[in-house]
């Protein structure tokens, strides 16, 4: 388990605590991953917790003047299920989340760490793809944006580097309609 816990209170304060752990420092906002991820023993050498779960604005979903959907870092399952944008621009990402767990899953969960997680059988992955999303990623060497296809490097493995954190998720105004259908035989 984790020795340090941090409450970050921005997200500067967030880069800069995960500057200074090096590859021993990683983000949490849902948990509902990482937390298990640890108990598990997949993640080892994680000493310090940074928690970014209250910081403020970070469960925005918006789209700007140029029709790209922003999705922040904090933006739950059950947030992209009841954004009304989302619903009318992006709906197969909306019925993608809407198939995560359960509904406390979906409370608490977020999307940009369903998506770090890199795990095959997340559905908001596939939606994403279609959608060309990206991922931006922040540290204390800057910004970065990634399309979400480049981001996984491999099974669970992403290009996220120490130090970085998921800024937003940049969906491009998708043209006409969209769904997504779940095959399999867990629905929970």
């Amino acid at each position: 388990m984790w020795k340090t816990y941090i409450l970050a209170e921005s997200i500067d304060q967030a880069v800069t605590a995960l500057a200074d752990c090096g590859e021993g420092g990683r983000i949490i906002a849902g948990g509902t991953d990482l937390i298990l991820e640890i108990e598990r023993g997949v993640r080892k050498g994680i000493h310090t917790i940074v928690d970014i779960s209250k910081i403020p604005g970070l469960d925005e979903i918006y789209e700007d003047q140029n029709g790209l959907i922003h999705i922040g870092p904090l933006a739950t399952h059950n947030h992209v299920v009841a954004s009304e944008l989302i619903r009318e621009k992006a709906f197969a990402l909306l019925q993608a989340c809407w198939e995560v767990g359960s509904p406390q899953i979906r409370n608490r969960g977020t999307l940009a760490g369903n998506l770090i997680t890199a795990s095959p059988a997340n559905d908001a992955i596939s939606p994403l793809m279609a959608f060309d999303a990206k991922i931006a990623l922040i540290s204390s060497r800057g910004e970065r944006i990634i399309p979400l296809a480049d981001f996984y490097t491999g099974f669970m493995t992403t290009q996220l580097s120490a130090g970085e954190l998921v800024a937003e998720i940049q969906v491009p105004k998708p043209s006409g309609r969209t769904a997504y259908i779940k095959y399999g035989r867990r629905h929970a």
